[in-house]
Protein backbone atom coordinates (compact mmCIF):
# COMPACT_ATOMS: atom_id res chain seq x y z
CA UNK A 1 0.00 0.00 0.00
CA UNK A 2 1.18 3.09 -0.88
CA UNK A 3 1.71 6.53 1.60
CA UNK A 4 -0.58 9.10 0.63
CA UNK A 5 0.19 12.85 0.62
CA UNK A 6 -3.76 13.53 1.48
CA UNK A 7 -3.02 17.91 2.19
CA UNK A 8 -1.75 17.50 -1.67
CA UNK A 9 -4.67 15.73 -2.78
CA UNK A 10 -7.33 16.97 -1.01
CA UNK A 11 -6.07 20.55 -3.27
CA UNK A 12 -6.15 19.22 -6.37
CA UNK A 13 -9.24 17.98 -5.49
CA UNK A 14 -10.93 21.66 -4.59
CA UNK A 15 -8.86 23.04 -7.59
CA UNK A 16 -10.63 20.27 -9.70
CA UNK A 17 -14.06 20.92 -8.08
CA UNK A 18 -14.08 23.95 -8.82
CA UNK A 19 -14.74 24.18 -12.25
CA UNK A 20 -16.57 20.54 -12.84
CA UNK A 21 -19.83 19.27 -11.12
CA UNK A 22 -20.31 16.66 -9.33
CA UNK A 23 -22.91 15.47 -6.76
CA UNK A 24 -23.38 16.04 -3.22
CA UNK A 25 -22.94 12.04 -2.72
CA UNK A 26 -19.15 12.00 -4.50
CA UNK A 27 -17.81 14.76 -2.86
CA UNK A 28 -19.08 13.44 0.69
CA UNK A 29 -18.17 9.86 0.21
CA UNK A 30 -14.66 10.85 -1.73
CA UNK A 31 -13.65 13.47 1.65
CA UNK A 32 -15.16 10.29 4.17
CA UNK A 33 -12.58 7.87 2.58
CA UNK A 34 -9.66 10.27 2.98
CA UNK A 35 -10.69 11.44 5.94
CA UNK A 36 -10.83 7.65 7.13
CA UNK A 37 -7.22 6.49 5.33
CA UNK A 38 -5.55 9.62 6.94
CA UNK A 39 -6.35 8.31 9.98
CA UNK A 40 -5.00 4.45 9.12
CA UNK A 41 -1.88 5.94 8.88
CA UNK A 42 -2.04 7.80 5.47
CA UNK A 43 -2.84 4.30 3.49
CA UNK A 44 -4.77 4.84 0.06
CA UNK A 45 -6.29 1.20 0.39
CA UNK A 46 -9.43 1.32 3.28
CA UNK A 47 -11.14 -1.72 4.25
CA UNK A 48 -14.38 -0.55 5.72
CA UNK A 49 -17.72 -1.86 6.17
CA UNK A 50 -20.63 0.04 3.86
CA UNK A 51 -22.71 0.73 6.98
CA UNK A 52 -19.93 2.79 8.35
CA UNK A 53 -19.99 5.02 5.47
CA UNK A 54 -23.68 5.38 5.31
CA UNK A 55 -23.19 6.69 8.83
CA UNK A 56 -20.06 8.85 8.55
CA UNK A 57 -21.59 10.04 4.87
CA UNK A 58 -25.34 10.30 5.81
CA UNK A 59 -26.03 8.76 2.55
CA UNK A 60 -28.97 5.93 2.29
CA UNK A 61 -27.40 2.80 1.21
CA UNK A 62 -28.32 3.31 -2.10
CA UNK A 63 -27.33 6.75 -2.29
CA UNK A 64 -23.97 5.64 -1.04
CA UNK A 65 -23.58 3.26 -4.14
CA UNK A 66 -24.44 5.40 -6.65
CA UNK A 67 -21.86 7.67 -5.55
CA UNK A 68 -19.12 4.79 -5.44
CA UNK A 69 -20.43 4.09 -9.28
CA UNK A 70 -19.52 7.44 -10.28
CA UNK A 71 -16.32 7.67 -8.65
CA UNK A 72 -15.51 4.53 -10.12
CA UNK A 73 -16.02 6.05 -13.49
CA UNK A 74 -14.26 8.94 -12.38
CA UNK A 75 -10.83 6.61 -12.22
CA UNK A 76 -10.89 8.41 -8.73
CA UNK A 77 -11.33 4.89 -6.84
CA UNK A 78 -10.99 2.11 -7.31
CA UNK A 79 -13.24 -0.91 -5.31
CA UNK A 80 -12.82 -4.57 -4.67
CA UNK A 81 -15.87 -6.21 -3.14
CA UNK A 82 -15.78 -8.25 0.06
CA UNK A 83 -17.00 -11.68 0.48
CA UNK A 84 -19.97 -12.15 2.68
CA UNK A 85 -18.38 -11.87 5.64
CA UNK A 86 -15.60 -8.84 4.92
CA UNK A 87 -16.04 -5.36 3.82
CA UNK A 88 -14.87 -4.22 0.39
CA UNK A 89 -11.64 -2.54 -0.11
CA UNK A 90 -11.58 0.74 -1.17
CA UNK A 91 -8.25 1.88 -3.27
CA UNK A 92 -7.66 5.96 -3.89
CA UNK A 93 -6.53 7.08 -6.74
CA UNK A 94 -3.83 8.99 -6.87
CA UNK A 95 -5.86 12.46 -8.49
CA UNK A 96 -2.86 13.36 -10.59
CA UNK A 97 -3.47 9.50 -12.52
CA UNK A 98 -7.03 9.90 -12.15
CA UNK A 99 -7.64 13.32 -13.39
CA UNK A 100 -5.41 12.52 -16.61
CA UNK A 101 -7.58 9.59 -17.14
CA UNK A 102 -10.72 11.35 -16.81
CA UNK A 103 -9.57 14.33 -19.19
CA UNK A 104 -9.60 11.74 -21.89
CA UNK A 105 -12.13 9.52 -21.34
CA UNK A 106 -10.22 6.64 -21.18
CA UNK A 107 -7.09 5.47 -19.44
CA UNK A 108 -4.39 5.76 -21.82
CA UNK A 109 -1.55 3.70 -19.50
CA UNK A 110 0.22 5.08 -16.80
CA UNK A 111 1.57 8.26 -17.33
CA UNK A 112 4.96 9.45 -18.04
CA UNK A 113 7.13 10.75 -14.64
CA UNK A 114 7.37 13.85 -16.45
CA UNK A 115 3.84 14.31 -17.43
CA UNK A 116 2.52 13.74 -13.91
CA UNK A 117 5.24 16.72 -12.38
CA UNK A 118 3.38 18.82 -15.36
CA UNK A 119 -0.05 17.54 -14.81
CA UNK A 120 -1.12 19.79 -11.40
CA UNK A 121 0.78 23.22 -12.42
CA UNK A 122 -1.21 23.01 -15.49
CA UNK A 123 -4.08 22.13 -14.02
CA UNK A 124 -3.91 24.91 -11.68
CA UNK A 125 -2.67 27.44 -14.33
CA UNK A 126 -5.86 26.87 -16.06
CA UNK A 127 -8.30 26.83 -13.37
CA UNK A 128 -6.80 30.31 -12.49
CA UNK A 129 -7.53 31.75 -15.41
CA UNK A 130 -10.83 29.70 -16.52
CA UNK A 131 -12.34 31.05 -12.88
CA UNK A 132 -10.83 34.58 -13.55
CA UNK A 133 -13.09 34.46 -17.02
CA UNK A 134 -16.25 32.89 -14.80
CA UNK A 135 -16.02 35.76 -12.14
CA UNK A 136 -15.90 38.34 -14.96
CA UNK A 137 -18.94 36.52 -16.24
CA UNK A 138 -20.90 36.65 -13.02
CA UNK A 139 -19.74 40.37 -12.50
CA UNK A 140 -21.74 41.11 -15.80
CA UNK A 141 -24.71 38.93 -14.62
CA UNK A 142 -24.95 41.19 -11.18
CA UNK A 143 -24.40 44.67 -13.43
CA UNK A 144 -27.76 43.82 -14.98
CA UNK A 145 -28.09 40.47 -16.26
CA UNK A 146 -28.56 39.24 -19.89
CA UNK A 147 -29.91 41.91 -22.08
CA UNK A 148 -32.55 39.61 -23.65
CA UNK A 149 -34.07 38.08 -19.95
CA UNK A 150 -34.32 42.32 -19.08
CA UNK A 151 -35.72 42.87 -21.98
CA UNK A 152 -38.29 40.06 -21.38
CA UNK A 153 -39.12 41.67 -18.12
CA UNK A 154 -39.62 45.25 -19.45
CA UNK A 155 -42.10 44.17 -22.01
CA UNK A 156 -43.69 41.75 -19.49
CA UNK A 157 -43.99 45.48 -17.23
CA UNK A 158 -45.23 47.54 -20.27
CA UNK A 159 -48.19 44.46 -21.36
CA UNK A 160 -49.46 44.83 -17.97
CA UNK A 161 -48.56 48.21 -16.15
CA UNK A 162 -48.07 51.13 -19.25
CA UNK A 163 -44.85 52.54 -20.81
CA UNK A 164 -41.62 52.15 -18.53
CA UNK A 165 -39.89 55.18 -17.82
CA UNK A 166 -36.55 54.88 -17.92
CA UNK A 167 -36.15 55.45 -13.91
CA UNK A 168 -37.95 52.75 -13.42
CA UNK A 169 -36.00 50.55 -15.76
CA UNK A 170 -32.61 51.52 -13.35
CA UNK A 171 -34.64 50.30 -10.45
CA UNK A 172 -35.52 47.06 -12.10
CA UNK A 173 -31.58 46.59 -13.19
CA UNK A 174 -31.07 47.64 -9.32
CA UNK A 175 -33.48 44.57 -7.96
CA UNK A 176 -32.38 41.86 -10.56
CA UNK A 177 -29.01 43.10 -9.02
CA UNK A 178 -30.46 41.81 -5.52
CA UNK A 179 -32.57 39.24 -5.86
CA UNK A 180 -32.51 37.67 -9.57
CA UNK A 181 -34.35 37.91 -12.87
CA UNK A 182 -36.96 34.62 -11.73
CA UNK A 183 -37.88 36.60 -8.48
CA UNK A 184 -38.56 39.99 -9.87
CA UNK A 185 -40.66 38.14 -12.43
CA UNK A 186 -42.58 36.40 -9.89
CA UNK A 187 -42.94 39.89 -8.21
CA UNK A 188 -44.49 41.62 -11.41
CA UNK A 189 -46.75 38.02 -11.73
CA UNK A 190 -47.85 38.62 -8.06
CA UNK A 191 -48.56 42.27 -8.55
CA UNK A 192 -50.97 41.93 -11.77
CA UNK A 193 -53.00 39.17 -10.09
CA UNK A 194 -53.28 41.29 -7.35
CA UNK A 195 -54.86 44.09 -9.19
CA UNK A 196 -51.69 46.54 -8.60
CA UNK A 197 -50.95 49.05 -11.09
CA UNK A 198 -47.95 50.81 -10.45
CA UNK A 199 -44.17 49.64 -9.85
CA UNK A 200 -44.59 50.90 -5.95
CA UNK A 201 -46.52 47.65 -5.58
CA UNK A 202 -44.23 45.56 -7.17
CA UNK A 203 -41.51 46.90 -5.24
CA UNK A 204 -43.23 46.38 -1.91
CA UNK A 205 -43.63 43.07 -3.03
CA UNK A 206 -40.29 42.64 -3.36
CA UNK A 207 -39.25 44.52 -0.22
CA UNK A 208 -41.38 41.85 2.00
CA UNK A 209 -39.81 39.15 0.54
CA UNK A 210 -36.35 40.45 0.75
CA UNK A 211 -37.04 41.48 4.72
CA UNK A 212 -37.90 37.69 5.14
CA UNK A 213 -34.69 36.47 3.85
CA UNK A 214 -36.42 35.23 0.76
CA UNK A 215 -33.43 34.54 -1.89
CA UNK A 216 -35.21 31.76 -4.33
CA UNK A 217 -37.94 31.67 -6.51
CA UNK A 218 -39.09 28.37 -4.56
CA UNK A 219 -39.30 29.94 -1.23
CA UNK A 220 -40.96 32.65 -2.44
CA UNK A 221 -43.52 30.68 -3.56
CA UNK A 222 -44.37 28.39 -0.70
CA UNK A 223 -43.78 32.01 1.65
CA UNK A 224 -46.83 33.23 -0.89
CA UNK A 225 -48.59 29.69 -0.71
CA UNK A 226 -48.63 29.68 2.70
CA UNK A 227 -49.83 33.50 3.15
CA UNK A 228 -52.97 32.17 0.94
CA UNK A 229 -53.76 29.21 2.96
CA UNK A 230 -53.66 31.04 6.37
CA UNK A 231 -56.12 33.93 4.69
CA UNK A 232 -58.33 31.52 3.41
CA UNK A 233 -58.58 29.45 6.84
CA UNK A 234 -61.54 31.48 9.06
CA UNK A 235 -60.68 31.36 12.95
CA UNK A 236 -62.86 29.03 14.74
CA UNK A 237 -64.34 31.76 17.20
CA UNK A 238 -65.72 33.90 14.33
CA UNK A 239 -67.75 30.21 13.76
CA UNK A 240 -68.63 29.86 16.62
CA UNK A 241 -70.15 33.44 17.22
CA UNK A 242 -72.18 33.04 13.80
CA UNK A 243 -74.07 29.85 14.64
CA UNK A 244 -75.15 31.93 18.30
CA UNK A 245 -76.03 34.31 15.83
CA UNK A 246 -78.27 32.15 13.92
CA UNK A 247 -79.20 30.01 16.80
CA UNK A 248 -80.60 33.43 18.48
CA UNK A 249 -82.39 34.70 15.74
CA UNK A 250 -84.49 31.32 15.29
CA UNK A 251 -85.19 31.47 18.96
CA UNK A 252 -86.50 35.13 18.38
CA UNK A 253 -88.79 34.60 15.28
CA UNK A 254 -89.93 31.26 17.61
CA UNK A 255 -90.98 33.20 20.44
CA UNK A 256 -92.83 35.57 17.93
CA UNK A 257 -94.25 33.34 16.24
CA UNK A 258 -95.77 31.56 19.09
CA UNK A 259 -97.19 33.86 21.31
Amino acid sequence: MANFNFHKEKNIFMDWLMMNRMSTGEIVLWHTLMNIGNRMGQKNQIDTPSSTLMSLTGLSKQGMYDARKKLEKRGMIRVKQGSRNQSPIYEMVPLKEALQIYAYGQALGQPSEKETENLTPNLTQNLTQNLAIYKEKEKEKRRGGDARQLQSLFNMYEQNFGKLKPLIKKEFIRWVQIVGLEVVEEGVTLAVKKGGKTFSYVETILKEWVTNGLQTIEEVRNYEKMKEEKHSIKPVHDQRINKTDKQRELLKWAREEFK
